[in-house]
């Protein structure tokens, strides 16, 4: 499978077993446009308009250059890499594509979507999201392998699956990429969905910035009250944030004469699971 530098190849190069035969020649065959069935693991769900026409455009000149990658399915041939040239086939009024018919486990062919569409940078960052958390819910896949499979850092990916914790109004902001992961992670510190709602609705309104963003976020996560107290050591504040780094969500501690406390919020039990894997692990 896929390594650290899985991104930098193209997926011929990754799945060469799935791509070409022995011989190294790809075996192409041509089927009915209507026996292809879309890929069930495909991470887009928007396909952009213009884009497509595009393609459509292209095809309806120069026909399918690059065949389809298929596997048998009971009703003919399910897509594991081509769907958006289907699409535009179908489009573009064509009968017939040419196919590579391939054999591949389920697991194949969701890694196989994730890797194009990363690649290709089709997704937004929902649809990516919730790639990574199909290949953890359904296949098992710990943070680490999706990591050394599709070639991005462990932090990366869990930064995105965390994104699948916001209310829906912020999901839809970030698929429609009126707001950005930055501003995604942010509202993620806000201790509740309305304060999340209520924030996002400034953030599109005064079109804030992540900056903006961080700094309205920290006003509200500080209550008044607490802003009389004792303002604490730069040293303190700079393992606070060094923790909070780490473990990925809000980190306080407070000192005392005789000791003192260390608090780590978690906004789930699966939060909570996360960050037990991290501290016993260490």
């Amino acid at each position: 499978m896929a390594k650290k530098n899985a991104l930098g190849k193209g997926l011929g190069a990754i799945f060469t077993d799935l791509v070409d035969d022995a011989s190294g020649k790809p075996m192409f065959s041509v089927c009915g446009i209507e026996e292809l069935s879309p890929n069930r693991f495909q991470p887009r769900k928007v396909f952009d308009g213009d884009e497509e026409k595009s393609l459509v455009a292209s095809i309806k000149k120069n026909g399918i250059i690059q065949p389809i990658i298929v596997r048998k399915s009971n009703s003919g041939y399910e897509i594991i890499a081509g769907e958006r040239r289907w699409r535009a086939a179908q489009a573009a009024g064509m009968k017939d594509v040419p196919i590579i018919i391939r054999e591949a486990e389920d697991i194949d062919i969701a890694e196989i979507s994730l890797i194009e569409n990363i690649q290709r940078e089709e997704l937004n960052p929902v649809e990516e999201a919730e790639a990574y958390q199909t290949l953890v819910g359904k296949f098992k896949l710990s943070q680490e392998e999706i990591s050394s499979r599709v070639g991005k850092d462990r932090t990366t990916i869990a930064n995105f699956m965390r994104l699948l914790r916001l209310p829906p109004e912020a999901k839809e902001a970030l698929a429609r990429k009126t707001i950005s992961t930055g501003h995604g992670r942010s509202l993620l510190s806000l201790d509740s969905k309305d304060k999340q709602i209520t924030t996002l609705k400034e953030i599109l309104r005064k079109k804030l910035s992540v900056r903006e963003t961080e700094r309205l976020v920290k006003r509200l996560s500080t209550p008044e009250g607490k802003k009389k107290k004792q303002q604490k050591s730069s040293s303190l504040l700079d393992i606070e944030e060094r923790l909070a780094r780490k473990f990925m969500t809000k980190v306080n501690i407070r000192q005392s004469k005789r000791g003192g406390t260390l608090e780590i919020r978690f906004l789930s039990n699966e939060d909570l699971d996360r960050l037990l894997n991290i501290i016993i692990k260490e």
